[in-house]
């Protein structure tokens, strides 16, 4: 099999990642960003060709496969005129979010099923390796039925990336919005609160009550000095406390007093003190070579990038009224609507 050739539109931080991994399994072609000179200098570190434009980056460079990691509110323009204009182009990978509103989304989301585009968008806190544990332990039973999940994701951002970010909500919500997704769904209320930093919601708590007596609580900010990102899952059998950074997992049995007895399973699983160096960027990659090659559903896809942007929207909208909200959460790879 030939492989993807593969362009980068954008190498602002998480472009630079997108680069880094990608050349180092050389399966990088070109790179295109308007900041022609940052373009041509990453370009070199990995022998491929740099453009001012996705356009003649596409065109010239035979791309098949191309990463979007541009400003937020670009996304879902550059996909419509990839989709419509570049029938070459067989797969995307588009960093989250999908889009800046809902609307947006659906409709660039139509255009590439039509297309039959292997899509995948970064939601990237999903391919971390100690969620994905986490969701096979829920799953499987091992904390019973979850009841409380508090979702931690704070740090801090510049104000002036925050335009090109767009609100805290979109930024790093969906992270959590898909991964409560693929514990919790089937109708809940909705509130939140937000604060704001030169009009954009920055700081915002949201909480979504379920039918069934499960909640959860999502602490987001960019307004925090330090860098947070946990989950505290509680069940009726135990709880689970994962540290995303280090990707650990503290395990603790509901017959266990809180101590020194809890047990931490480190991943990858080869004992339960082993230290885990699973690169989530590299398993979003994988998980797009896979799509691109073998036409294997992704991980994250359309579905899930749209469902994570109606959990954003309603929050936005509890946010600005005040109001609780009735929502439905849809499982995950559940139909758009």
């Amino acid at each position: 099999m030939v492989a993807a050739r593969i362009g980068i539109i954008g190498v602002g931080s998480m472009g630079q990642i997108h680069a880094r991994v990608l050349g180092n399994m050389r399966a990088l072609t070109a790179i295109a960003d308007s900041d022609f000179e940052k373009a041509k200098k990453i370009a070199a570190t990995y022998n491929v060709k740099a453009f001012d434009d996705f356009e003649s980056m596409i065109e010239d460079a035979e791309l098949d496969a191309v990463i979007i990691s541009t400003p937020t509110p670009t996304h879902a323009a550059i996909t419509e005129k990839i989709v419509k204009n570049y029938d070459s182009v067989k797969g995307l990978l588009i960093e989250k979010p999908l889009a800046s509103n809902l609307e947006d989304a659906n409709r660039v989301a139509g255009l590439l099923r039509s297309r039959n585009i292997a899509t995948v968008v970064s939601h990237s806190e999903v391919y971390n390796p100690v969620v994905d544990r986490a969701l096979s332990l829920i799953q499987s039973g091992a904390i019973g039925t979850p009841r409380n999940v508090v979702h931690d994701r704070r740090g801090f951002v510049q104000a002036s990336r925050l335009p090109s970010l767009g609100d805290v909500l979109e930024d790093i919500g969906v992270h959590d919005f898909d991964i409560m997704a693929r514990i919790s769904t089937g109708r809940a209320k909705l509130y939140a609160q937000c604060n704001s930093e030169g009009g954009i919601l920055n700081v915002a708590t949201v909480i979504v009550k379920f039918e069934n007596g499960t909640e959860h609580t999502f602490h987001l900010s960019r307004q925090y000095a330090g860098r947070r990102r946990y989950m505290d899952i509680s069940g009726t059998k135990g709880t689970l406390v994962l540290d995303l950074f280090a990707q650990i997992i503290t395990v603790q049995d509901m017959d266990q007093a809180p101590s020194s007895d809890s047990r931490s399973l480190q991943l990858p699983e080869r004992g339960l003190t082993i230290k885990a160096y699973g690169e989530p960027a590299q398993e979003v990659v994988n998980d797009f070579l896979k799509c691109i090659e073998t036409n294997a559903a992704p991980k994250v896809g359309l579905e899930d990038g749209v469902a994570a942007l109606r959990i954003v929207e309603a929050a936005r909208a509890s946010a600005k009224s005040g109001k609780v909200l009735d929502i439905t959460v849809q499982g995950r790879g559940a139909p758009v609507k």
